[in-house]
């Protein structure tokens, strides 16, 4: 690949970020919690089932929140639009270590011909 067709691909990923506003990083997981007593429902072992946007920080810590069911489905798209990022940071990360390589390499090029 050349300087050239590096930089222009990594224009155009870079171009491709999403607003950064609509991203969520975590899981989205389905729990079902049981009440302790007085619930007729958690009694006969059924449980109520409960949407989680689970997030791991660092030190083993993790934050979960609630969510209502009608959230569920913005929470999917946010948690997508996350991981689309993410792979895209990745990508231009690459180019830009390709592109770090080259200027290297041709450093040395122009040491040799002095």
């Amino acid at each position: 690949m050349t300087r050239e067709r590096a930089i222009r691909k990594r224009e155009k990923l870079a171009a491709q970020l999403s607003s950064p506003r609509e991203v969520l990083r975590g899981s989205l997981l389905q729990r079902t919690i049981h009440h302790s007593s007085g619930c007729l429902k958690c009694a006969r072992g059924g449980g109520h089932p409960l949407w989680v946007l689970t997030v791991g920080y660092p030190g083993g810590k993790t934050r979960q929140v609630s969510l209502r069911p009608e959230q569920v489905p913005q929470v999917r798209k946010s948690l997508e639009r996350y991981r689309d990022v993410k792979r895209t940071l990745e990508a231009i990360s690459e180019l830009n270590q390709f592109l770090l390589r080259l200027d290297r390499q041709e450093s040395k090029d122009q040491e040799r011909e002095s």
